[in-house]
């Protein structure tokens, strides 16, 4: 799997929301190859759009379409900022994202040891579980990682905001915190984005 990672700050809300419908009803009928997509803004006007496809190439082969061209400056004119992020590598638990989701959060990290955060992320059925049994109220989850390496999008699909908030006032397992552990010495969290209005295609 590929994901691109499309990033910036909304100028017009209605704009954004109009022209994520558009896209789904315009563009994805001819992309070829397209698995989905997550998308959303944050409260201070950020957005985030992670699209999925089955490569590269067929991401590359979609941004080259003509149906994507006649689309993108509409879309631009209601963005600003837009940064295009390739993440040629995928790490899933549960399932990877969930469309029926309530709410979404994305942890924005860079990557201190490339060598502990790629160990980290082979245990992935081990993370699960122990993440599993310390919040159920998460239904799916899917990191994205950087071409380059150095960072990645960690996105957490919950059930609602709700639960997400309350949730996360629980004391991690001893588990849990040994593996956050981990991860602290592999990559920091650089920012949160709370994407609380999802679209999904």
């Amino acid at each position: 799997m590929f994901i691109q990672v499309i990033t910036g700050k909304v100028t017009d809300a209605d704009g954004f929301r109009r022209e994520g419908a558009k896209w789904g009803t315009d563009v994805k009928p001819t992309a070829t190859g397209f698995l989905g997509s997550t998308a959303g803004a944050t409260n201070d006007g950020r957005f985030l759009v992670a699209a999925r496809f089955e490569s590269a190439e067929a991401a590359a082969k979609n941004n080259e379409s003509p149906a994507q061209a006649a689309w993108f400056p509409g879309f631009e004119k209601t963005v600003s900022d837009v940064e295009f992020h390739d993440c040629d590598e995928v790490v899933t638990m549960l399932g990877g994202g969930k469309d029926d989701a309530g709410f979404v959060q994305v942890m924005v990290g860079k990557i201190k040891d490339k060598a502990k955060f790629e160990a980290l992320n082979a245990r992935f059925d081990e993370m699960e579980k122990a993440f599993s049994a310390w919040r159920d109220d998460v239904v799916g989850e899917a990191m994205a990682i950087e071409a380059d390496g150095s960072g990645f999008y960690d996105l957490v699909y919950f059930k609602s905001e709700a639960e997400a908030r309350a949730n996360e006032q629980n004391e991690p397992t001893p588990e849990v915190q040994a593996l956050m552990a981990e991860m602290d010495d592999a990559a920091d969290i650089v920012d949160y984005l709370d994407l609380t209005e999802v679209m999904f295609d």
